[in-house]
């Protein structure tokens, strides 16, 4: 399994992932916060699916760019999956004729620019080799983590969520996990901030750590840009052989 992590800034400085969007074995797209924006078009094209983990700007930002740009006249089109809260956002604050032109209605109406399908917690989702698997998190609006299975590798990406616990019962009784994303948004000094914003710190993402019963590969991800340094410092300090920081642009691949 090969899934890159999405960079999302431009210009002269370091790659920063201040959207959040995982391309995953080319097809599948976790989160919609940039991949809009990949260059070159064909990237984009080649995305059949795109999972949404919750209905924050950060997550679904590129969404209707994205729709618009792969749309041919015809029968194909992406499906965009989310929880029933994500989906019921998405039509009433993006395709609203408003924002975007409803490319909802559109679809119905014409040759089909997406379609909808709803996500329940822990009911799997088949697209080729891969199942996946939302799990519900502890965020401030109903929030999907993916537990992304090929058959031989697996792998959790675990993105805005507070201390939580049902995902890690499911990673741990996983044998195939090979690697993690876990998110780690605020540095400790503003551990007041995360807990209303029902995000983690550095130690807070340490804690979470202790619930993983598997020695692999966990990769931290959606740092604040305002507070990088400072959290990028303290996830070092953790001192944890296992953790490195995610690189916007790498492409990780999982056996």
């Amino acid at each position: 399994m090969k899934i890159t992590l999405l960079e999302s800034s431009v210009g002269s400085g370091p790659h920063q992932q201040i959207l959040a969007s995982y391309i995953v074995n080319d097809q599948v797209v976790i989160d919609a916060g940039s991949v809009g924006f990949v260059s070159p078009l064909e990237v984009q094209k080649k995305v059949e699916h795109v999972f949404l983990s919750h209905s924050h700007i950060d997550h679904l930002a590129s969404l209707p760019i994205y729709v618009d740009n792969v749309y041919t006249p015809g029968p194909e089109c992406p499906t965009i999956y989310g929880g029933p809260e994500t989906l019921d956002s998405i039509k009433k604050h993006i395709f609203n004729d408003c924002l975007w032109p409803d490319m909802i209605r559109l679809s119905g109406e014409e040759t089909p620019f997406l379609k909808l399908s709803e996500l329940s917690a822990e009911q799997p989702v088949q697209v080729g080799r891969l199942t996946i698997t939302p799990v519900s998190l502890t965020h401030v609006v109903p929030t999907f983590g993916f537990i992304l299975d090929d058959g031989e590798s697996a792998v959790a990406i675990v993105s805005d969520t507070s201390p939580t616990e049902r995902v890690w019962e499911l990673i741990n009784q996983n044998k195939r996990i090979r690697g993690l994303f876990l998110e780690s948004s605020f540095p400790n000094s503003f551990e007041w901030l995360a807990e209303k914003a029902m995000h983690l710190t550095p130690n807070l993402f340490k804690t979470e750590l202790t619930k993983l019963q598997h020695d692999v590969p966990v990769i931290a991800v959606h740092i604040k840009i305002a507070f990088e340094p400072t959290v990028r410092a303290e996830l070092k300090s953790l001192g944890l052989a296992n953790v490195q920081i995610g690189e916007p642009g790498k492409t990780y691949e999982f056996h």
